[in-house]
């Protein structure tokens, strides 16, 4: 079976969470003894020696690429199945089509995202539950969320738990521990967070309960800034 794969999101200079899940799990599956083959899709051009074994079909375009340059490649060629691990099913696709979803917490939380990402997500998670002939989901609370907000049947639904990244094991070395905390201007102990920086991680109430701590304790806040970051940065210098 050839199995294609929509790996424009596995390739990034500063990958989030779902991209580093597209990444790795893609790369687990092509080390695994399998007889299936595996057609990976991508708009740019992947780091050299990136994903052996797979067929890449690099099709770059400006804009909409899911659903007019993935779409015309499944028309023209399409794969026996399709795995969306990141993003959206494109518009066109072959009966045999498996979807991750993340979470859905832009409907818990709406005042956390930007109006017009609520509407791309709820679109797109409607567009990905009607439409893709299975759903993997990250835990159980997503699966739930799909069953009572989207109305998708429960057996289309197979919660696949996220896997441990090993390139996050702790470090050891104390030349290397000190060396990062002196570029950064860090004086002992801390405590560290590291994402992307928007209202929907909690940070507010992180920032806010570091506040109540004694003095000389450290809070470091690691990751690019997303949405609705100013203020978060505005609490930071209220502290």
């Amino acid at each position: 079976m050839l199995i294609g794969i929509d790996a424009s999101r596995a390739v990034s200079a500063r990958p989030t969470g779902t991209e580093i899940y597209s990444q790795r799990l893609i790369e687990a599956l092509l080390a695994l003894d399998s007889p299936h083959r595996f057609r990976l899709y991508l708009r740019s051009t992947p780091p050299a020696g990136a994903f052996p074994g797979a067929d890449l079909r690099v099709i770059p375009f400006p804009r909409l690429w899911t659903h007019l340059r993935l779409s015309w490649e499944m028309t023209r060629r399409p794969p026996d199945a399709l795995f969306v691990p990141s993003h959206v099913l494109p518009l066109a696709h072959p009966r045999a089509s498996l979807v991750t979803v993340h979470d859905l917490g832009y409907l818990h939380f709406p005042e956390t995202h930007p109006w017009q990402q609520r509407l791309y997500l709820d679109l797109s998670t409607r567009w990905n539950a009607r439409t893709a002939a299975h759903l993997l989901a990250d835990s159980q609370a997503t699966k739930a969320d799909l069953v009572t907000r989207y109305n998708t049947p429960p057996e289309k639904i197979t919660v696949v738990y996220p896997g441990r990244d090993e390139t996050l094991a702790p470090v050891r070395n104390p030349a290397t521990i000190e060396a990062v905390k002196a570029r950064y201007g860090i004086t002992g102990d801390y405590f560290l967070y590291l994402g992307t920086l928007q209202p929907r991680k909690n940070l507010s109430r992180l920032i806010t309960a570091f506040a109540t701590l004694e003095p000389g304790t450290v809070l470091v806040l690691a990751g690019k800034r997303g949405w609705l970051y100013k203020d978060l940065l505005a609490q930071v210098r209220r502290l």
